[in-house]
């Protein structure tokens, strides 16, 4: 029997066995010492703001039930608010292949990432590795060799790590506020975008039918003008009214295919035609829901969640300023299997190995660094309160003004409407009076721009009434719901 290598699997085995006392005992004792641990530094707790009862001008939209419970305009999904299928296809596709969308996505992965990398730190890291090395002499050799691992653990006693951990979590959280900002945005900017498109459309059909209605009255003015009836400064008046709907129509063609390039933008492709199935007239966004209490505000709008996770991301990082100032305590091991040797019958060692200690690191003098760190970390926490006390304000303030907004659109488009319809007659009434003699051909003149002037003004004012509504619709928090 080999005595010398019974003696060193019994050696192996009895230092592998206090391996594992002492490391359970390590265990113990770490665990004994974080449940006494606290994380220093404020707990956070949302900032006071004096919330109104209610949005001023509430009244744009249905009465505002007083709970939450009742389904208010933010809660619609979005392709219950655009009817229009084509409209719903194009966000569908803005959604998935927008630039900005996918951009935000990869930085909330990369947040989600990090929040990872600062809770690792709560647990031990444990390192497994090899050496190998040989020295020759005169006389003798010396080699040695190594397998084996390490351990390394520092104990989070004062919520270092956990307030680094809740800092990361927040930023992921202010990202993901980001992505549904930048996703609200998209909703709104492409229907918005298309709105606009088929206003454009109309402009360009009445610019076309006043093009048309023109030529037949400059054709009717070159003949009275044969027949004695009409003098040539009738005829250059008609020709200026023909010269302006033309320039109109290449005004209007150059808006609509620069809209066209934009959403297509906004849909990730390059410029072209953008097909649209329905005309601006279709196009119905009347909301039949309250507004909702404006407290929701503060859960709902993607701006004010940012600003508040900014927040309890500063707060948390009082906490880790906080925590420098108490001593560093981590505990280290090691073990494995060594081969140690001088010469071949001089001294040879072979087995396993192990060791363990501990290090206790206490700031003493840095030249006031650590307590500046500390008060930067408390001003950047007093900004950061005051960032989302002003981004409440600014919720507020925008909600007022986009139901105000789409209150007086509405009453501005009501008026346009009945001037365009007014117009119409007067236009008609002008025209039989100058064919029945009764009036110059000035007053025609003067009723043809008018009423051109007034198609494209009720135009544009039932783009703004619909606008109004999507305005409305983001301002309260709508928008990317999916």
């Amino acid at each position: 029997m080999n005595w010398n290598r019974f003696w060193l699997c019994s050696t192996s085995l009895v230092e592998l066995g206090c391996t594992v006392r002492w490391s359970c005992g390590l265990l113990s004792m770490s665990l004994a010492l974080l449940s006494f641990g606290c994380a220093v530094g404020p707990n956070y707790k949302r900032p006071d703001y004096p919330v109104p009862p209610s949005h001023r001008s509430d009244t744009a939209l249905p009465a505002t039930a007083p709970t939450t419970a009742v389904p208010t305009l933010a809660d619609m999904k979005w392709f219950d608010l655009f009817r229009d299928e084509k409209l719903q296809e194009l966000i569908r596709i803005a959604l998935k292949d927008n630039y900005d969308i996918r951009i935000a996505a990869q930085r909330v992965l990369a947040a989600q990432a990090f929040v990872t990398v600062e809770k690792s730190r709560l647990f031990p890291s444990v390192d497994a590795g090899a050496s190998t090395d040989r020295q020759q002499g005169v006389n003798r050799a010396l080699s040695s060799a190594f397998a084996g691992g390490k351990i390394f653990w520092e104990l989070d006693i004062w919520g270092r790590i956990r307030r680094s951990t809740e800092a990361a979590r927040a930023q992921y959280l202010a990202q993901e506020a980001v992505q549904l900002a930048v996703i609200q945005s998209l909703v709104t900017g492409v229907a918005s975008s298309y709105f606009q498109l088929l206003e454009l459309d109309h402009e360009l059909q009445v610019a076309k039918q006043s093009l048309v209605s023109r030529q037949g009255s400059l054709r009717l003015v070159q003949a009275r003008l044969t027949g004695g009836l009409a003098n040539q400064l009738e005829v250059d008046q008609a020709t200026s009214l023909v010269a302006s709907a033309a320039a109109t129509i290449a005004d209007v063609e150059r808006q609509r295919e620069q809209a066209e390039n934009f959403l297509n933008t906004l849909l990730g492709r390059n410029p072209g035609p953008v097909d649209r199935a329905k005309m601006l007239n279709d196009q119905k966004l009347a909301p039949e829901v309250p507004a909702g209490l404006p407290s929701a505000l503060l859960d709902r709008r993607p701006d004010i969640r940012l600003a508040e996770q900014q927040l309890v991301a500063a707060n948390a990082r009082v906490g880790v300023a906080k925590s420098l100032f108490f001593p560093t305590i981590s505990l280290t091991g090691s073990g494995g299997y060594q081969n140690f040797q001088i010469s071949e019958d001089f001294f040879k060692s072979v087995g396993g190995v192990y060791g363990y200690g501990g290090s206790l690191v206490m700031p003493l003098f840095n030249a006031g660094a650590l307590w500046a760190n500390y008060k930067a970390s408390k001003a950047q926490r007093e900004g950061a309160i005051l960032g989302y006390q002003k981004s409440v304000q600014e919720a507020f303030r925008d909600v007022a003004d986009s139901l105000v907004g789409y209150q007086k659109a509405k009453e501005y488009r009501a008026q346009r409407e009945l001037f365009v319809v007014t117009l119409r007659d007067q236009l008609r009434l002008a025209n039989m009076r100058y064919e029945g003699g009764v009036s110059s051909y000035l007053e025609v003149l003067d009723t043809e721009r008018q009423a051109l002037d007034a198609e494209l003004t009720y135009a544009q004012a039932y783009l703004g009434e619909l606008d109004s509504v999507i305005q409305v619709y983001k301002a309260l928090g709508g928008g990317w719901t999916q």
